[in-house]
């Protein structure tokens, strides 16, 4: 069996080497000492160019606000109204019905529902209905 050999001497995982962390606090320092004359520079960008000047605002933002991730959206077409569907079933023949009718299976379900049902008497109106119930 192998054994894991002891963290020998050296930094920690995860902890800054010191000149990462001495170039950090130079850069730092140096922004702090300057935050107050960032709105200076803005407003004399701003005046030669006003795209330059927000170009360079979005890009400081990216520091201090978290960035999102773009969503993907599938598909943003309304979904057809029931007046468009209305109209064109319309529009369509008694063929064209039947046929997309015999294509679904909700439609093949409701066909073979009418064929099991018993089909009524032509000769027996609902007035005779109504004598022999």
């Amino acid at each position: 069996m192998s054994k894991v050999a002891p963290a020998g001497p050296g930094r920690p995982k995860g902890a800054l080497n010191k000149i990462t962390r001495d170039i950090r606090a130079v850069i730092r320092d140096l922004a702090e000492c300057n935050a107050h004359r960032v709105q200076e520079w803005f407003d004399r960008v701003a005046e030669t160019d006003p795209a330059e000047a927000a170009r360079l605002w979005l890009a400081l933002l990216r520091f201090v606000t978290p960035t999102l991730q773009a969503a993907a959206i599938a598909d943003l077409t309304p979904p057809k109204s029931t007046r468009d569907v209305q109209m064109r079933l319309t529009q369509m023949t008694d063929e064209e019905l039947m046929q997309m009718t015999s294509n679904s299976p909700q439609g093949n379900a409701v066909l073979r529902q009418r064929e099991a049902a018993p089909t009524p008497d032509p000769l027996i109106t609902a007035d005779d209905e109504d004598l022999l119930r």
